[in-house]
């Protein structure tokens, strides 16, 4: 007895695929595309750079105070619920000084992984 399987997405892919490319077309690619490109950012000049700055400088401040908000808030429900005897109220206390802490960290590290992701894809060049 042999069953009749539906195929399968994996199945229908495996067939060949022609191009509709003729043999022997070259591509012509300009010269202009493998020329040395040089640059590094910079703000001098460009309008409402300053004010992009600061508002990033305030997101990271905002950022910084939900942090401490969270740190506390989490602090204050471990505290309780293991005073009351609560556990699921302390769990959440712990995850909530765990977020805290985490969050911080990730908001200073930001300056700093994005220049060295910067500094290592130019590196790469």
């Amino acid at each position: 007895m042999t069953s009749i399987r539906p195929r399968s997405r994996r199945h229908l892919g495996a067939r060949a695929i022609t191009a509709l490319v003729p043999v022997g077309t070259v591509f012509a690619v300009p010269s202009a595309a493998f020329a040395q490109v040089a640059g590094t950012p910079t703000a001098d000049g460009m309008p409402g750079a300053a004010l992009v700055s600061q508002i990033i400088g305030w997101m990271m401040w905002l950022a910084l105070m939900a942090c401490l908000g969270a740190f506390v808030y989490g602090a204050a429900l471990w505290r309780g619920g293991a005073k009351t005897g609560n556990m699921g109220r302390a769990e959440d206390g712990r995850q909530y000084v765990a977020g805290g802490a985490i969050g911080a960290l990730l908001c200073g590290l930001a300056v700093v992984a994005i220049n060295t992701f910067f500094a290592a894809g130019q590196a790469g060049g």
